[in-house]
């Protein structure tokens, strides 16, 4: 199994959130998106059964985006889901919100995969099929929109709805061998 970096996913902080950043907002280690794989998200967040189906579709989508092709880029993961929005709000997490960042591909290909993959551009879709809340964003477009997407979604992932500073995840495309192991810690984890 491959690591992306030595340092766990952080805890809840006293806000209940993943902490924006682990002490030096200076640090880049230290500063949200924090990098993890699907396996550490898996094994961190998979604690009931709610959060478990969640996940399954997150692993379903990465691995249909993996036979689209989809290798280059990374995944930022935020929303209830990575906040302990139980103990917080007496329920469990709906859906996982979820930015693709990807580069390096030509028009043709981002045309197949919009039009055959359309859960890929439409967020309600894929709510309904793989309870994500995705959007895509082509990085290589447009560098000020690259630079104007990167501020938003930031600015979007950094705060809860009740304006409480959070961090986010990232994990990178194209694991589909954790992945896998994911998958196989959530089968565990389902017949517990």
């Amino acid at each position: 199994m491959i690591h992306i970096h030595n340092m766990p996913i952080p805890a809840f902080d006293h806000n209940l959130v993943i902490p924006p950043h682990l002490g030096n907002p200076t640090q880049p280690d230290d500063l949200s998106p924090f990098k993890c794989s699907s396996i550490e998200l898996c094994d961190k967040f998979a604690t009931s059964p709610e959060r478990i189906k969640i996940l399954k579709g997150f692993l379903a989508f990465r691995k249909k985006l993996k036979s689209f092709g989809l290798d280059n880029g990374f995944q930022w993961l935020d929303g209830s889901f990575l906040e302990d929005v139980e103990t917080r709000e007496l329920r469990p997490p709906n859906d996982l919100d979820i930015v693709t960042i990807y580069w390096g591909y030509d028009p043709v290909f981002q045309q197949n995969l919009y039009q055959n993959f359309p859960e890929f551009a439409d967020s309600q879709i894929s709510k309904q099929i793989y309870l994500l809340d995705h959007y895509p964003f082509d990085a290589e477009f447009s560098i000020e929109i690259t630079v104007n997407y990167t501020r938003y979604w930031v600015q979007l992932f950094s705060h809860n709805r009740d304006a409480v500073w959070k961090g986010m995840l990232q994990v990178p495309l194209n694991t589909p061998d954790e992945d896998l192991n994911a998958s196989q810690l959530l089968n565990t984890r389902s017949n517990d």
